[in-house]
């Protein structure tokens, strides 16, 4: 088992992953993918070889999340395949282990990843962690939402004007201008672009391959102008055939267009950003005493016990394991019950956490 070093068997890893995850699909996970299969690029594949065949395979990445003016660290893992005749022999479990170690020897706090099937991984030490706000609205209540400014299909010299906006966001990965480009010709999505004079100040993404169909899954610009996007959106499905409802992802922090869309009657539905799984119990430590406000925490790394984080207060200290720390930190749906209890066992306050990180759609593996 090994990172998918050679052409051979990255072709062969990325068949596999075509067969098993896009059956009856002309597109290629290429395209779909490009942060992971083009070489300039830095993600990559790795794969359990048998015989000269690749029997199971992931995709990883190691991005830095931003949020609350913080870098963090991790590795996001996706694409995970096995051959069917070989499913059953715990070889998926053995090339996620050998991917968690190399986003170990590359200083990532955590593992990310986005499950079809949560008890597998589960079982495996993830657990769900932060927020994420999955709006479902009906493409006749977008139907009346209409702006006099231009809304057009983004053009090659809107990619600039559309990273702008990107970082713009608080919560986001940190995303080249290059890897933008790559991703914003990602097949099968379209990119809608809204322009007041001569300035590009809006954008929406539908779509991207075989995920997210009739889906904004990443966004920028003013949230009013957003609703706009969607509406427009909302107005070509129709023409191409789809009449049913438009869903529209964001993070907590988006208020202005969780009002509109309530507005509009939509259906709220409050997700989950991922599950995760601690890499680094030292670099979790140095997290938690970042965001802990007045609680303080180190790693414990006593022989024979398992790791954890000594968090300390003035009215005493408290061990979490590594699963209790991803709850303080990174709270699902904003839950500040363990963030609460914790303060009320050791007499300080942490109210920065938990920590609200948020990975766009594009960035998705």
């Amino acid at each position: 088992m090994k990172p998918a070093s050679t052409t051979r068997t990255l072709q062969r890893a990325r068949a596999l992953m075509e067969r098993c995850l896009r059956p009856g699909r002309a597109s290629s996970l290429a395209a779909e993918f490009p942060l992971i299969f083009d070489e300039r690029f830095s993600g990559r594949v790795v794969a359990y070889e048998e015989k000269g065949d690749v029997r199971s395979t992931c995709a990883m990445i190691v991005r830095d999340l931003v949020v609350q003016g913080a870098r963090l660290r991790v590795g996001l893992l996706g694409s995970v395949a096995t051959e069917g005749a070989w499913r059953g022999r715990g070889l998926a479990a053995r090339v996620l282990e050998e991917a968690e170690a190399g986003l170990a020897r590359e200083g990532c706090v955590a593992a990310l990843l986005w499950a079809d099937d949560p008890n597998f991984y589960a079982a495996r030490g993830y657990r769900p962690i932060g927020w994420e706000v999955d709006f479902v609205v009906p493409a006749s209540a977008l139907a009346q939402v209409t702006t006099d400014a231009v809304i057009r299909a983004m053009a090659l010299d809107d990619f600039g004007a559309i990273q702008r906006m990107y970082s713009l966001h608080a919560a986001r990965v940190d995303r080249s201008a290059e890897e933008t480009d790559a991703l914003l010709n990602c097949p099968g999505m379209l990119t809608l672009v809204l322009q007041r004079d001569r300035d590009v100040v809006a954008y929406a993404c539908l779509g991207r391959g075989a995920d997210f169909p009739n889906t904004v899954h990443e966004w920028g610009g003013d949230q009013n102008d957003v609703v706009f996007l969607l509406a427009e959106h909302a107005r070509r499905a129709e023409a191409a055939g789809h009449d049913g409802a438009l869903a529209l992802i964001a993070p907590p922090s988006a208020t202005i267009l969780r009002e509109r869309m309530k507005s509009l009657g939509a259906e709220v539905v409050e997700g989950v950003l991922a599950m995760a799984k601690v890499i680094d119990s030292e670099a979790l430590s140095e997290l938690f005493d970042r965001f802990g406000g007045e609680l303080r925490a180190e790693h414990d790394a006593t022989p024979g016990q398992q790791s954890s984080v000594v968090v300390r207060g003035p009215l005493g200290r408290c061990a979490l394991s590594d699963e209790q720390a991803l709850a303080v930190l990174f709270g699902v749906r904003g839950d500040r019950s363990a963030v609460l209890e914790l303060e009320r066992v050791l007499g300080g306050v942490a109210p920065r956490l938990p920590l609200s990180p948020f990975v766009w759609g594009l960035d998705g593996i």
